[in-house]
């Protein structure tokens, strides 16, 4: 028996397969070709779309749970009989989902919040259908169980059939009927919750504001700086604004928060940018402080129903990490990066006193970055906005693609066709085998700030995968729908129910017509979005970029190039498909040491104005800042790491402990000064309440420990030396970005580095140890 489904209204989308393709013909959410039609995305397309495609994707699960219950009985049960159908349904899915998030994440408006909030509930009532199908579970379970089918399969089918299994566990399809209605209402609360946690940050930081008038007050600020702040206050209708006689509108925005707590000399004015983005989303209508309960008491509501003792130990149960070993790496590179970290704060203080004459000074929380720049600059002679001129953005993206043909023998050039884009700004790049005019991929970058209407951070979205699979609904699945009426109301039945509503009925040409056409889809050219928050060009002058974006940007294509160099023939484990999420981190965080490499460097530092290479000395100082204050970098992250194992562990989310005291405790366990009263980042912690990383922060440096060693190994062989450069990019890409989910990272990084990896090389590359 399958779960039910109640879709309402799905009705009175569609009657006819005639009525589908007209409605898919005109919804750009619908489109199937290569490129979506980001521009034409409106709010009112959305619930069209999501009607159309779920009464679309249900008619053939009907289909594949029916086939599926006789394969079993007649013995004709396999691996594509099984995959071939979900991976169809599961990619055309997350096509339309995935573009109606992505617009929600970078175009955020009131008209599109409101419609993607009336689709969530449908969304996530036919995920769970489709994670709980009783009929799917025993395939997949008589496939795992009969040793004549399992030992026809092929690595990668046997580690997709292992993680499915699990999967549908923790989707709840073992559950009696009464867990599994509660099961299903808590997945749907979290949802939602995650939905108002993201939205109260977009609204708290849209809803800071702060305009100057007297250039005084922002002493110490870079002239870039100054230039976007003055662009943000014409926009908002200050006409005669300019970068030296200004008004300047300052926001919230992590680019402008980052430059006024490092750059201004008004310590009131860091003081409140301070004070400000510490407290983001945590008061007011925009308060997340109570969500942040709710989660943590759902999931772990949740985490027993499925029999774990706890969120963090289902969280990892799909990691490469065990919760103990997470701890251990955490507490590990904790004994070394404590005492640096002291010691880091201990000079900053003496730097201070020394600068202003004042023995007793004590330093507050908006003076240490401050203090902390002024103390690198007196080190290494390095100022940021003289650093900032030799590295515009086109010349450092030229840079990145340069380093990725030198690597991975890959040519990456702007496409010259017109394309539907969601913003002006976007640009769009095609991807190539050296020497081949053929793209084998295709990449969105979207890289200024939108404060208010673009999400902060910056991240890669797997958008087109490379699997073999159709944008569009199998014509057995409309000619199904012929039927009847697909999922109407029923008074008496639940999600949550083991009542199954027949909507199709099966018949042998129905699934033979299914069958041949999904083993006749094509293999789809992979596409990713690529998205960062720096300061758009501003006064004249193009985008320029701190040494931090140049590390962000690099970071973020190497997650890319994951999704996008993958040769994956299981669809379902290609590209960042399949891969443990501690894993995850692993090609992204190895492409931002590249950064700091001579030869990458000075390829793509050339000064905006002149084209002239960085100087020689200035390259050679930022290689001597690169470890600066990293005992403070890693203490943090280990603050954050810890507080998030704690609060899905041992935390009582409805106790009298809150989770900002779990925080706070972790805070004063690992960083070299006590946390600020008033801290509520948590409020502003989207990783882990609304981004994937639940139980899971740890990742980053788990991942890092693979991603420094990988480093070392071109280290190594002399990242000078061309020939052994390029043999070791090569074979990093032939199993780190081409493998993808089809084995385990374990193996992975072995097919790489010839062993296991080694914490080591991350210490002594960060400067931890000798």
């Amino acid at each position: 028996m399958g779960v039910v489904v109640l879709l309402l209204g799905l009705a009175a989308c569609l009657h006819s397969p005639a009525a589908a393709a007209a409605a898919a013909a005109v919804n750009p959410l619908l489109e199937s070709g290569p490129f979506p039609k980001w521009g034409e995305i409106k709010a009112e397309h959305v619930l069209p779309a999501v009607k159309q495609v779920l009464a679309e994707e249900s008619a053939s699960l009907d289909l594949l749970e029916q086939d599926l219950a006789r394969a079993q009985k007649d013995g004709s049960l396999s691996f594509d009989r099984v995959f071939l159908p979900i991976t169809q349904m599961r990619l055309r899915l997350d096509g339309v989902n995935s573009q109606i998030d992505h617009v929600s994440s970078v175009m955020d408006s009131p008209p599109f919040r409101a419609a993607v909030e009336v689709t969530n509930p449908m969304r996530t009532t036919f995920e769970l259908r489709l994670g709980q199908s009783k009929a799917i579970y025993d395939a997949l379970t008589a496939l795992n169980n009969t040793a004549a089918l399992r030992s026809q399969l092929s690595g990668a089918q046997l580690r997709l059939l292992d993680m499915t299994l699990r999967d549908y566990r923790n989707s709840g399809v073992g559950l009696p009927p009464a867990q599994r209605a509660r099961f299903n209402s808590i997945i749907k609360t979290l949802q939602q919750l995650s939905t108002n946690y993201t939205n109260n940050i977009l609204d708290s930081t849209k809803a800071f504001k702060m305009l100057v008038a007297d250039k005084k007050q922002l002493a110490g600020l870079e002239q870039s700086t100054l230039a976007v702040a003055a662009q943000k206050a014409k926009d908002a209708g200050h006409k005669n604004a300019t970068t030296d006689k200004g008004p300047w509108l300052l926001t919230l925005d992590y680019s402008t928060y980052a430059a006024i707590v490092s750059f201004a000399k008004n310590r009131d004015l860091r003081k409140k940018a301070y004070m400000a983005y510490r407290s983001l989303a945590s008061t007011g209508k925009t308060d997340n402080v109570p969500i942040i309960r709710q989660i943590l008491a759902n999931r772990q509501e949740l985490s027993r129903l499925l029999g774990y003792p706890n969120y963090a130990e289902q969280s990892l149960s799909g990691k490469m990490a065990t919760f103990t070993e997470a701890n251990d790496l955490l507490n590990k590179v904790a004994k070394d990066a404590r005492p640096a970290a002291i010691r880091e704060e201990e000079q900053v203080t003496a730097f201070a006193r020394n600068a202003t004459g004042n023995a007793s000074l004590q330093l507050q929380w908006w003076d240490k970055s401050f203090w902390a720049e002024r103390q690198r600059e007196a080190l290494f002679k390095i100022r940021q906005e003289e650093l900032r001129e030799y590295l515009p953005l086109d010349s450092v993206m030229a840079g990145l693609f340069k380093l990725a043909k030198r690597l991975y023998g890959i040519d990456i050039k702007p496409v010259q066709q017109k394309l539907s884009l969601w913003h002006p700004d976007v640009k769009v790049f095609a991807i190539s085998d050296e020497g081949s005019s053929q793209p084998i991929a295709y990449f969105y970058a979207d890289q200024y700030a939108r404060p208010g209407q673009k999400q902060s951070g910056a991240w890669v979205s797997p958008f087109w995968d490379r699997a073999r699979y159709v944008r569009q609904a199998s014509p057995a699945a409309l000619q199904a729908q012929k039927q009847g009426t697909l999922y109407a109301a029923s008074s008496n039945a639940t999600a949550g129910s083991n009542k199954t509503v027949v909507a199709v009925q099966w018949t042998p040409a129905l699934a033979q017509q299914q069958q041949a056409w999904l083993k006749a889809a094509p293999l789809q050219v992979p596409l990713a979005l690529l998205v960062t928050n720096q300061n758009p060009p501003a006064d004249g002058k193009p985008s320029l970029m701190s040494i931090d974006d140049a590390e962000t940007l690099f970071h973020e294509f190497g997650h890319a190039l994951q999704h996008l160099l993958t040769r994956s023939e299981v669809g379902l484990t290609a590209g960042m498909r399949g891969i443990e999420w501690d894993a995850v981190e692993f090609p992204s965080q190895m492409q931002e040491k590249w950064v700091y490499d001579n030869k990458t460097f000075n390829g793509f530092a050339k000064h905006y104005k002149t084209g002239k290479p960085v100087p020689s000395d200035m390259f050679a100082k930022i290689q001597g800042s690169q470890t600066y204050r990293k005992g403070n970098s890693f203490t943090y992250q280990i603050t954050l790491a810890s507080t998030d194992l704690l609060l899905h562990s041992s935390l009582d989310p409805k106790g009298k402990t809150s989770p900002l005291d779990v925080f706070r405790s972790q805070f004063n366990e690992f960083m070299p000064y006590k946390p600020f009263p008033g801290d509520k980042m948590l409020a502003n912690f989207g990783h882990i309440f609304s981004g994937g990383y639940g139980a899971g922060y740890y990742s980053y440096m788990w991942a890092d420990v693979m991603s420094t060693d990988a480093f070392m190994a071109f280290v190594e062989v002399g990242t000078d030396n061309e020939a052994a450069v390029q043999k070791l990019g090569r074979r990093f890409r032939n199993s780190v970005l081409s493998d993808g989910g089809s084995l385990s990272p374990n193996t992975v990084f072995k097919d790489f580095r010839g062993r296991a990896p080694q914490v080591q090389p991350l210490l002594k590359y960060n400067g931890l140890t000798k």
